[in-house]
């Protein structure tokens, strides 16, 4: 039973480490590439390129190359070697999301005023749904309305 466990350990611990060595960044670089371009084909990215220059349009196609680009209605190729990270802008539903999280929020600050307070005055009504809509607001764009960033870099660890 002991050699049993030497043997599960020792298997375990080489097939971890000779793992990690086989996966070469070239490889990772490209199954990140190939479900990026399954997945957001169609939508609108940003990158930055090598010269540091910000880019953003709709992505058409990406080769072994280039990203193919939609920029003002016309085709563009950018290079995709030295590009680590993609940012997503935020669409029409996040902000849906934001904005319905802040009239939930409001509505909550006053079910908790009424239920707290018998009779609660006017401009006590107020302050307190205001307050909680404009805080549910800034909660809510931090959490939802905000840029996605997408690692299509060949690193496995940051």
């Amino acid at each position: 039973m002991e050699i049993f466990k030497k043997a599960s350990f020792t298997c375990l611990l080489f097939s971890c480490l000779l793992g990690q060595i086989e996966t070469k960044s070239d490889q990772v670089r490209k199954i990140r590439l190939e479900n990026f371009k399954n997945n957001y084909k169609g939508q609108t990215i940003r990158f930055t390129t090598e010269d540091s220059k910000t880019v953003q349009g709709v992505l058409v196609n990406i080769t072994e190359q280039n990203f193919v680009l939609s920029v003002n209605k016309s085709a563009k190729f950018y290079k995709h070697k030295n590009v680590d990270f993609i940012y997503l802008p935020p669409v029409s539903e996040d902000l849906y999301i934001t904005a319905s999280f802040s009239a939930l929020s409001g509505l909550a600050g006053y079910a908790a005023l009424v239920i707290a307070i018998q009779k609660p005055k006017v401009e006590l009504i107020g302050a307190v749904t205001s307050l909680s809509t404009v805080l549910g607001f800034f909660i809510g764009k931090n959490a939802f309305y905000k840029t996605q960033k997408i690692d299509i870099s060949g690193r496995l660890r940051d």
